[in-house]
């Protein structure tokens, strides 16, 4: 029998061992809250701040694809914060409480804006992305040109709706968005993404590109029918620099100034553009990260050098009442594409009678969608072009 005194003493060394542990546990998992939390207010704040470096820069712009994986990091920081003890606890709430503010901010006032534009998001699929990896179907030949190639993006049906996309990348890279495409093929689109010559230093093309990709519209038009989609129905889209050519093609062709030695170039149904070059000499303008001396090498110079050929490739020249439907959309955090080049462009369209919905994303930068599949921006982007682009059949 254990005396009454030994007993005692031994329950208590217990009691001290569950009280250690427990203190232990604690302090671990304030420590872990504070090692997630860390790092997401680290991007917050990155992600916040002028684009002027590649590390804010990169940051802001993975704000559409990382707002809501960070979300959901820093609510579970908070809670092993709350679980936590001490002076560790408090610093762990504080920080995760920081690292929460920017996630939920982007997150809400893009679902927000997005629902009120008709498109929607889901929010769970957000949270899990994948990659934007993918491949087209099939690739073909609009021209002899060695750059004249397209490709398709089957729909599993016939006799569907056709949309062109006209690719972004500064004119002078071939930025690559397939996720985005086999979305819009999936959804009953026939997707056909043309290829066009790319700008250098040495060799501007802003006489060429338009033409290529002018001879690319035509031949989807003359080809819609045998790749399986209607070509009553065809709509145009681009992203960036793609998304101001896609808009000049678009209002040219039905303003009749354009016109193609492919084949007749009638207007498209609809246009998308995302965080489209409208005003190529504002582009030239920005010094950031290369973005002027992109629209540099797609001109061949300044605006003071080439007023002609600014003129030329600028979306305002071809604005014509004529012209179809159009969505625009943009971050108003763009660092590429000022936001104030697009809101200018978009109020003269209106003024002269254009049909121009312009959906502005609060706390987003350029190319916000083109990043991750499933993201903020990918879906605000799909379920708006599938929306709006489905009313203007």
């Amino acid at each position: 029998m254990i005396p009454p005194t030994t007993a005692l003493e031994y329950g208590g060394r217990v009691a001290d061992t569950k009280g250690s542990r427990h203190s232990w546990l604690r302090t671990a998992s304030g420590l872990v809250g504070l090692v997630l939390a860390v790092p997401v207010l680290a991007w917050s704040v990155a992600a916040i701040l002028p684009s002027h470096h590649a590390l804010t820069f990169v940051s802001s712009v993975l704000a559409g694809s990382l707002a809501v994986p960070a979300l959901v990091i820093a609510a579970i920081a908070l809670i092993l914060a709350l679980l936590g003890r001490g002076g560790l606890r408090m610093t762990a709430v504080v920080i995760s409480v920081m690292a929460l503010i920017i996630p939920t901010s982007v997150t809400a006032s893009t679902m927000w804006v997005t629902d009120r534009a008709g498109g929607w998001i889901n929010v769970f699929s957000a949270a899990a992305v994948s990659s934007m990896a993918d491949h087209p179907d099939e690739t073909v030949r609009y021209g002899s040109g060695p750059d004249e190639t397209a490709q398709i993006y089957r729909p599993r049906n016939h006799d569907t709706p056709v949309l062109v996309d006209i690719h972004g990348g500064g004119w002078n890279t071939n930025a690559t968005m397939p996720a985005t495409l086999r979305w819009f093929s999936d959804h009953g689109w026939l997707v056909i993404r043309p290829s066009y010559t790319l700008a250098s230093k040495s060799h501007p093309t802003w006489d060429i590109a338009p033409k290529q990709v002018a001879c690319a519209w035509a031949w989807s038009l003359s080809h819609a029918k045998e790749l399986g989609g209607d070509p009553t129905r065809v709509s145009i889209m681009g992203d960036s620099a793609g998304g101001g050519m896609a808009i000049n093609l678009a209002y040219g062709a039905a303003s009749g100034k354009l016109t193609s030695s492919c084949g007749p170039v009638r207007a498209p149904k609809s246009v998308l553009a995302l965080y489209p070059t409208v005003d190529v000499a504002a582009v030239q303008s920005v010094t950031t990260l290369g973005a002027g001396n992109a629209a540099t090498k797609y001109t061949g110079g300044t605006p003071e050098q080439f007023p002609d050929r600014y003129r030329a490739v600028n979306s305002s020249t071809w604005i014509t009442a004529k012209a179809p439907p159009t969505m625009v959309i943009q971050g108003n955090h763009d660092t590429f594409v000022p936001p104030s080049s697009v809101r200018d462009f978009v109020a003269r369209a209106r003024q002269a009678g254009v049909d121009i919905t312009h959906v502005q994303l609060p706390m987003l930068n350029h190319a916000f969608d083109a990043q991750a599949r499933d993201s903020l921006g990918f879906q605000a982007v799909t379920s708006l072009g599938q929306t709006f682009l489905s009313e203007h059949q």
